[in-house]
C-alpha cells in the first residue's frame, strides 16, 4: 500500500574552525543556539515537532610533510542537530532557514510514516487471505483440503519510499536567490508479508 508520509526528519551541522579549542566551541555554540531558535520559531506549538542535537564533535587538525610529520594547525567542531516535524509544508522553509542561520550542510533528509500500525491490520488481513487462498489451491490440486492452521508469521514494514528526497549536501549548493529549496515528498510503500503453515487432509 503507498500512502503519504506525515512525518519529516532533517539533520543540519554547524561546523566551525579556530585556533583555540574553547574559542571553536564558543564560535559553534552561538551559531548553534541562533540556528536551533530559528527553526523553534517555525515548529513551535506542537509537542510532536523535537530538535535535538544528534552529535557533537570536536577534532584538532594537523598538516603532514613528505616525512609524515605532523605540524597542528586548528581546531574543529562539528554540531550535528536534528529536526523532527509534522508539518511537511514548512520542510523547505525549515531548511532555508537553517542555511540561512550558518547550517554548514544538510543531510538525512527522511519521510516517513511514523505511526505505521494504522495500516498494518488491514495490510495483515489482506495479505493473510491471499494466504488461505494459495493454501486451498494447492491443497485442491493435491486433492487435498486445508484442515487448520500451524503457524502463521506476519511481518508490515516499509518497503521502500518514492520521490525526490536528497542524501547530503553543503549549504552553498542549495542556495538560490530568493526560491525556496525545493522539496518532493513523494510516498512510502508499506509492504505485509505473510509466512504460513497449514494442516492439510
Amino acid at each position: 500500500k503507498e500512502v503519504v508520509p506525515d512525518t519529516a526528519s532533517v539533520t543540519f551541522t554547524v561546523e566551525t574552525t579556530a585556533n583555540d579549542a574553547k574559542q571553536v566551541v564558543k564560535q559553534n555554540n552561538n551559531i548553534s543556539d541562533n540556528l536551533i531558535n530559528a527553526v523553534k520559531e517555525i515548529i513551535a506549538g506542537d509537542s510532536s515537532d523535537s530538535i535535538q542535537t544528534k552529535n557533537f564533535i570536536l577534532r584538532p587538525n594537523y598538516r603532514y610533510d613528505k616525512n609524515e610529520k605532523r605540524t597542528f594547525l586548528n581546531y574543529t567542531a562539528l554540531n550535528s542537530i536534528t529536526v523532527k516535524t509534522k508539518k511537511m509544508e514548512l520542510v523547505p522553509r525549515i531548511i532555508d532557514v537553517a542555511i540561512n542561520n550558518n547550517a554548514t550542510s544538510v543531510s538525512d533528509l527522511d519521510f516517513y510514516v511514523e505511526n505505521e500500525k494504522e495500516f498494518c491490520g488491514d495490510l495483515a488481513r489482506e495479505a493473510l487471505n491471499k494466504a488461505k487462498i494459495i493454501a486451498n489451491l494447492t491443497a485442491a490440486d493435491l486433492g487435498q483440503k486445508v484442515k487448520g492452521i500451524k503457524s502463521v508469521k506476519v511481518d508490515v514494514y516499509p518497503q521502500s519510499r518514492y520521490g525526490t528526497q536528497f542524501a547530503s549536501f553543503k549549504s552553498a549548493d542549495l542556495v538560490s536567490g530568493n526560491k525556496m529549496t525545493p522539496i518532493e515528498f513523494g510516498k512510502v510503500k508499506l509492504q505485509a508479508n505473510v509466512d504460513a503453515e497449514f494442516y492439510v487432509k
